[in-house]
């Protein structure tokens, strides 16, 4: 069982996924134990979210249940001696995630040997688990406590101790722990789990990324999140915005702090920073955002695992502090502005009057209405929550559906480019069409590496039908592309019928 508690680690206490094991001992009798070993793995790498932490978790409790299924077979000594182990622990656990533990009988029953009733994982996400299983016995291969729990048993001992087949399992993976995974660069690169032949290496897609339909984008920002009484959810309103002119992955904009938010004149300047790690002036002093957080009695939101939390894939730069660049369309950054000053000045203080004396104040920017209690907003002031802009924005996408009479379209579907993420795949793309030189993309989108931009260089079969034909006229690629955007530009250089404010 796999179990979210707070453990203390490194003289503080945390939030961790862990594994209870629960076992038959040489007498038969169940014995319920926490897996420690597991415990100090996170404790060396307490930097890697908990979503890895329990792909690890998740990993090992596989490798328990199949090892000790594997042990119960009737050929268990025979494999052993016949040196077959190796295949039926490893390669069969391999096997197991990817296609599952069930088959189906002549007769249509379902049957599993292994009584384990595995649904089969597909080859992605049985890849995460056998990676993040690698990494796990590649650290114990390096931790001299580890020796007690793998110790390989004898064949006699198989009669006596279920566990031997999960022992054998766990010597054979720190065994062979090197050849396990890939390695630095300049080094032999090896894959990054020992079972290529049962799990080939995914084709990346080379179509073109899902983005935000551009005829619909622009009803979406003004018009999506106001329903039929006229109120709007503001917070919502303006993330919406922010991820579409400044290309945000979703959880950054909740990260945000008001005195993020500086004004030159009437352009916004919107500084971004490392939850944790970036720096924020208090008393006169620099001190970490994790440290401030801490006065307020809160968490850094990537590493609060309730209500609060958001993640934190991290920016180029994040920890000095690193500014979002606006899409080149002037009116959509003026209107980005009135909503900020409108925001920061008059509807978060008036939000912020409302809030029970007994609750404490904080610093982020976005903050509940009281009016998301239902979709997880939680109290009047609090924190505005992952889950709240979700329902928002699903109703937005929705509205403008009705709208214009595309509800099969304007549905939040990823495949669609409906989601958040379209909105910053969209900004990627209208960069790319514009004609931007894909350095400065890569400084807008924040990214780390210059490469991470081409994905924004597909073109769908309409835009390359699109291109041969102005080929065909005598027009270059550049032609092409940067007519590729003017329907959404046009949006904002007029005051379509669409618009009300």
């Amino acid at each position: 069982m796999i179990v979210r508690q707070t453990v203390y680690e490194n003289g503080s206490f945390k939030k961790r996924p862990v594994l209870w094991l629960i076992l038959p001992d040489a007498d038969g009798l169940l014995r319920v134990s926490r897996d420690e070993m597991l415990l100090e793995f996170f404790a060396d790498n307490s930097a890697m979210s908990y979503t890895w932490m329990k792909n690890a978790a998740r990993a090992l409790g596989a490798l328990v249940d199949h090892s000790l299924a594997v042990g119960k077979s009737p050929f268990f000594d025979q494999w052993r001696k016949e040196g077959r182990l190796e295949r039926r622990l490893l390669r069969g656990l391999a096997s197991s995630l990817v296609h599952g533990t069930m088959e189906v009988a002549a007769s249509g029953r379902i049957v599993d040997q292994t009584r384990l009733y595995w649904s089969p994982l597909g080859k992605r996400q049985a890849a995460v688990l056998l990676s993040a299983l690698t990494v796990y016995f590649r650290w114990m291969e390096n931790e001299p406590s580890a020796a007690r729990w793998v110790q390989a048993a004898s064949t006699d001992a198989a009669a006596k101790s279920p566990t031997v087949a999960l022992n054998l399992a766990s010597e054979l993976l720190i065994r062979k722990s090197n050849s396990l995974l890939g390695h630095l660069k300049g080094m032999e690169r090896k894959p990054s789990h020992a079972f290529p032949g049962v799990i080939e290496r995914s084709r990346k897609s080379a179509s073109a990324v899902p983005t935000f339909p551009a005829k619909y984008l622009g009803p979406f920002l003004y018009n999506g999140f106001k329903d039929k009484l006229g109120e709007c959810d503001e917070a919502g309103q303006l993330l919406a915005h922010l991820i579409i002119a400044l290309g945000l992955r979703k959880s950054e904009g909740f990260h945000l702090y008001t005195s993020d938010i500086q004004f030159i004149g009437d352009v916004p300047w919107i500084f971004f920073h490392h939850p944790e790690f970036g720096k924020i002036q208090a008393d006169g002093r620099d001190i970490s955002r994790e440290e401030y957080l801490a006065r307020f009695g809160l968490l850094p939101r990537n590493r609060d695992r309730g209500r609060n939390a958001a993640g934190w894939k991290g920016m180029a730069d994040d920890e000095e502090g690193t500014p979002g660049y606006f899409l080149p369309i002037l009116s959509l950054r003026q209107r980005v502005a009135r909503l900020l000053k409108q925001y920061i000045y008059s509807t978060r203080p008036a939000i912020m009057a409302r809030r029970s004396r007994s609750l404490r104040d904080h610093p982020f920017l976005f903050v509940s209405s009281g009016r998301t209690l239902t979709s997880g907003g939680g109290d009047v002031g609090d924190p505005y929550t992952m889950s709240a802009f979700d329902h928002c924005w699903e109703q937005a996408v929705k509205r403008i559906g009705i709208m214009f009479d595309d509800p099969a379209m304007m549905v939040p579907k990823k495949w669609k480019g409906t989601t958040p993420h379209g909105g910053r795949h969209f900004y990627g793309r209208f960069l790319f069409t514009s004609g931007v030189e894909g350095r400065i993309i890569q400084s807008c989108m924040h990214h780390r590496s210059l490469n991470a931009h081409k994905v924004y260089t597909r073109l769908t079969p309409s835009e390359i039908n699109l291109v041969l034909t102005h080929a065909s006229e005598g027009h270059s690629a550049d032609y092409s592309l940067r007519n590729l955007h003017d329907e959404f530009v046009s949006q904002f250089r007029h005051s379509p019928s669409w618009e009300f404010q």
